[in-house]
């Protein structure tokens, strides 16, 4: 069966000249000024050939009218733009730009219902990491469009405007240096962290991996987020047929859901 077309997140341009002639990749940039959580950025006239802009932060007015200029004097080579605030959304359905419309809520779409609904006004969602495979099967049968999977990488936990790793450090007297990883004291899990001047992400502690989801139906692309992959494991992923589930295990909510009973009190 024929694999999917590739979403790939892009940390370092090597990357893209080592995969460039492949027809069945994408590659999507972080856009400075727009993003968080991504160690690397690109501004708009660095990008080196068609592909799709990735904006996530959480904007205010100032910063979505600043946007929209942006947008103005868009490049032709930007194929699409993938991104999780709705008022970046009234802004492309006013502009009536030509590019394809995918919108990551995160955490959210997690069933076909939503899904369709934002289908209405995009060309795609990004279907949530926080759902069994099962559940996934379900949205694929019954979405009015394709849609795109979150198939590769460290999952977003959670996103703050706040810069919690400096609070953390000032409060405590500590020099925790960004994409460090740290413990949580209570349940002695470990997480990742990237902080920069406009928030602080929080992923998990190793990567997510939903390769078996690349030759699923309904599928307009499989995304791959490389945020601390090497570019040999990048190539790795990209490349291989097997699903690597004996070096990346990690499946998370996909294979355990998320609804637990609790103990009877004694």
């Amino acid at each position: 069966m024929k694999r999917n077309n590739t979403l790939l997140l892009v940390n370092n341009l090597e990357i893209v000249d080592s995969l460039k002639d492949r027809e069945n990749i994408s590659f999507v940039f972080p856009l400075e000024g727009y993003v968080v959580g991504f160690p690397d950025t690109f501004k708009l006239n660095d990008i080196p050939l068609g592909g799709f802009l990735l904006v996530n932060r959480i904007m205010d007015n100032k910063t979505l009218e600043d946007f929209k200029e942006l947008l103005n004097n868009l490049p032709t080579n930007i194929k699409g733009i993938i991104f999780d605030d709705i008022g970046v959304l009234n802004i492309l359905l006013e502009l009536k730009l030509n590019l394809i419309k995918i919108l990551f809520l995160n955490h959210l779409n997690c069933n076909y219902e939503s899904i369709n609904a934002y289908l209405n006004y995009v060309d795609s969602v990004v279907v949530s990491s926080d759902i069994t495979f099962e559940e996934i099967d379900e949205i694929l049968e019954k979405a009015i469009k394709p849609v795109v999977l979150y198939t590769f990488g460290y999952i977003n936990i959670m996103y703050s405007r706040r810069t919690l790793l400096t609070n953390y450090n000032k409060n405590y007297n500590k020099s925790v240096n960004n994409k460090a990883q740290i413990e949580e004291d209570i349940s002695k899990k470990k997480f990742n962290i990237l902080e920069s001047e406009y928030g602080t992400v929080i992923y998990t502690e190793k990567p997510f991996n939903g390769l078996r989801l690349r030759r699923k139906n309904n599928v307009l692309y499989n995304f791959i987020n490389t945020v601390f992959l090497s570019d040999k494991e990048v190539l790795e992923i990209v490349n291989s047929e097997d699903d690597l589930e004996n070096k990346y295990p990690y499946k998370y909510l996909s294979e355990r859901g998320t609804i637990f009973k609790l103990k009877e009190e004694e």
